[in-house]
C-alpha cells in the first residue's frame, strides 16, 4: 500500500480518540500565546516596556502567518508524524532555553521559532481535519470547531496562566508547557502511523524560499513600525522613516517576484476579486474591534483592582458566549441564512458591547457588572468569525481559493497589530486631553482641593496613622484617584470611537448591494487558515 493511502491514525484509534488528539495538537500549538495573558508579569520578569511585550506578541503571530504560506508545500513532503514530532521537539528546546534564561532578546528569538512550529502544527491540524469532511454541513461544523477553538484559546489559557502565576513565578509557565509537549509527543507516537502521508511525496523543488524571507521580513517590520511608531514619534524618527522606506522596497520586490513565478508563495491574482477584498476589509475591521478588549482587562486590573484569579469569571463569560454563538451561527449558516445579514447581526452585538461599556466604565464598580458585556463580546466574536471567513473564502475562484486563506490570516494579523497601535495612539491622545481638562479645574485656587486633601488625611488618621504620615500619603492617594479618573474617561472616549466605527461598518454593509447575495461555497479541497 502506498504511504498516502495508509491511515494517519492506527487502526485501533477510534474516531473520537483521533478527534481528541487533533484538538490537543491545536490547543498545544496555541499555548505560546498564553505567555502574554498577563503583560505586567512579563514586564516585571524580563524588565521590559509595554511596547516590548506587544512586539513579542507580534513576532510569534507574524512568524506563524509567514510560515503558513511555506508550510503548505513542506507538509506534503514529510510524513505527518515525523513532521509533528520535530515541531514538538523544537518547541520543547525553546521552552528549556526560556526556562533557564531571562534575556528578552533570546525570548523574542524563541518566540519567532515557536511561531514557525505553531504554523507547522496548525497546518497538520488542518490537513487532518478538512480533507476528511465530505459534506458542506461537515465543513461548516469543522470551520466552527476550528475557529471556535482558536477564539477561546486566549481566555482559556489566561485562566490557566492566572492560576499558575498566582502561586508560582513566570518560569513555571515554561515548565508546564514542557510537560504538555512531552505528553503530547507520547500520544502522537502512540496513535499515529509513522509511514502515513497526506498525499504522495512531493519533492521540495521550486519552493519560494526567497519569497518567504521577503514576506516574513515585511510582516515583522510592519509590526515594529506599528508598535514602536508612537513611542519613537512616528515620522519624526529617522529609524521609522528608514523602516517604512525599506518595507516599501521589500513589498515591491515581493510583488514583482510573485507575479512572475510559476509557483509563487502567494498568488496575488486573488486581489482582483472584488468581494474577496471586501472580505479582507471585514476581517481587518473585525480584529480592530476585537483588540479593544485589552482595555477592558486593563480597567478591571487598574481601576477595580482585580487580581488575575478575580478575572476568571470574565474569561469564562467570554468562552461561554463564543461557544454558544458559534453553535447557533453554524446552524443558521447551514439553514441558508444570508451571510452578510449574519455579519451585520454580529457587528450589532459588538455595538451593544461598546454601548454597555460606555455606560458602566467608571472609577467605581464591581467585577460582576462586566460579566454580561464580556459575554456579549464573546457572542459577537462567535457570530462574526465564521461568516466573515466563509464570505471571504466563498468569493475566491476555485483555482486560487487556497490563497484566500493565506491573505485572510495576514489581514487578521494586520488588524490585530493595528488595533494595538490604534489603542496606544488614542489612549495617549485621550489621556492628554482629559489630563488637560483636569489641570484646568484641579488647581490650588480651587476651594474644593484643600477640603478633599483634608478629608483624605483624616481617613488615614482615623485608620491609626499619625498626622505626618497622613499628610505625606494624602497627595499620593489623591494623584492615584486623579489617574484613575483619567484612565476611566480615556477608556470611555475610546469606546465612543469604536461604537461610531461599528455603526459606520453596519451602514456600509447595508448600503452595498453587490455583496448581499454572496453564495456560500465551502469546497472540499479548500483548507482554511
Amino acid at each position: 500500500m502506498q504511504a498516502h493511502q495508509i491511515p494517519v491514525f492506527k487502526p485501533w484509534v477510534s474516531e473520537w480518540m483521533a478527534r481528541s488528539v487533533i484538538f490537543a495538537i491545536l490547543m498545544t500549538c496555541l499555548f505560546s500565546f498564553s505567555l502574554y495573558s498577563n503583560p505586567v508579569t512579563v514586564m516585571g520578569f524580563y524588565g521590559v516596556q509595554p511596547t516590548d511585550v506587544q512586539y513579542g506578541m507580534v513576532v510569534i503571530y507574524g512568524s506563524t502567518v509567514a510560515f503558513l504560506a511555506l508550510d503548505f508545500r513542506i507538509v506534503k513532503y514529510f510524513a505527518p508524524r515525523k513532521y509533528l514530532v520535530t515541531a514538538l521537539a523544537i518547541n520543547a528546546v525553546c521552552s528549556v532555553v526560556c526556562f533557564y534564561s531571562k534575556d528578552w532578546a533570546l525570548f523574542v528569538i524563541c518566540q519567532f521559532v515557536q511561531g514557525v512550529t505553531c504554523a507547522l502544527m496548525s497546518g497538520i491540524v488542518l490537513q487532518l481535519t478538512f480533507p476528511r469532511l465530505e459534506s458542506t454541513r461537515a465543513r461548516v461544523i469543522g470551520y466552527s470547531l476550528l475557529y471556535g477553538s482558536i477564539q477561546i484559546s486566549v481566555p482559556f489559557y489566561s485562566i490557566f496562566s492566572s492560576a499558575v502565576l498566582y502561586f508560582y513565578d513566570f518560569n513555571w509557565l515554561f515548565l508546564g508547557f514542557g510537560i504538555m509537549l512531552i505528553l503530547l509527543t507520547l500520544i502522537v507516537l502512540l496513535t499515529m502511523n509513522g509511514k502515513a502521508r497526506f498525499t504522495k511525496k512531493i519533492p521540495l523543488y521550486q519552493v519560494d524560499w526567497v519569497g518567504y524571507l521577503f514576506y516574513a521580513s515585511f510582516i515583522l517590520i510592519l509590526g515594529y513600525i506599528l508598535i514602536y511608531g508612537r513611542q519613537s514619534g512616528w515620522f519624526d524618527s529617522s529609524l521609522i522613516v528608514l523602516l517604512c522606506l525599506g518595507n516599501l522596497v521589500i513589498l515591491m520586490l515581493f510583488v514583482m517576484r510573485e507575479s512572475r513565478l510559476k509557483r509563487p508563495l502567494i498568488n496575488l491574482q486573488i486581489f482582483r476579486v472584488k468581494n474577496f477584498v471586501i472580505g479582507l476589509l471585514l476581517l481587518f475591521t473585525f480584529y480592530i474591534f476585537k483588540g479593544s478588549t485589552g482595555l477592558a482587562y486593563g480597567y478591571l486590573e487598574i481601576i477595580l483592582g482585580n487580581d488575575p484569579l478575580s478575572t476568571i469569571p470574565i474569561w469564562i463569560a467570554v468562552i461561554a458566549g463564543t461557544i454558544l454563538s458559534m453553535l447557533v451561527t453554524s446552524r443558521f449558516i447551514l439553514m441558508g441564512f444570508n451571510l452578510v445579514r449574519i455579519i451585520i447581526v454580529g457587528f450589532g452585538c459588538m455595538a451593544l458591547y461598546y454601548a454597555y461599556m460606555i455606560l458602566f466604565v467608571s472609577v467605581q464598580g464591581e467585577t460582576n457588572d462586566f460579566i454580561l458585556p464580556m459575554f456579549i463580546y464573546g457572542v459577537a466574536t462567535g457570530v462574526l468569525f465564521v461568516p466573515i471567513v466563509s464570505f471571504t473564502s466563498s468569493a475566491a475562484p476555485p483555482k486560487i481559493a487556497f490563497n484566500a486563506s493565506l491573505i485572510g490570516i495576514l489581514a487578521r494579523f494586520t488588524g490585530f497589530t493595528a488595533s494595538m497601535a490604534l489603542n496606544n495612539e488614542i489612549q495617549l491622545f485621550s489621556k492628554s486631553a482629559v489630563r488637560e481638562k483636569l489641570r484646568e479645574t484641579v488647581t490650588e485656587t480651587n476651594a474644593q482641593l484643600p477640603a478633599t486633601l483634608l478629608d483624605i488625611q483624616n481617613r488615614y488618621i482615623n485608620a491609626g496613622n499619625d498626622i505626618y504620615t497622613a499628610k505625606g500619603v494624602s497627595n499620593g492617594y489623591f494623584n492615584q484617584m486623579v489617574g484613575q479618573q483619567i484612565f476611566a474617561r480615556a477608556t470611555r472616549d475610546y469606546y465612543d470611537l469604536m461604537l461610531i466605527g461599528v455603526v459606520c461598518v453596519i451602514l456600509i454593509l447595508l448600503l452595498l448591494p453587490q455583496i448581499q447575495n454572496v453564495v456560500l461555497r465551502l469546497r472540499k479541497g479548500n483548507i482554511p487558515y
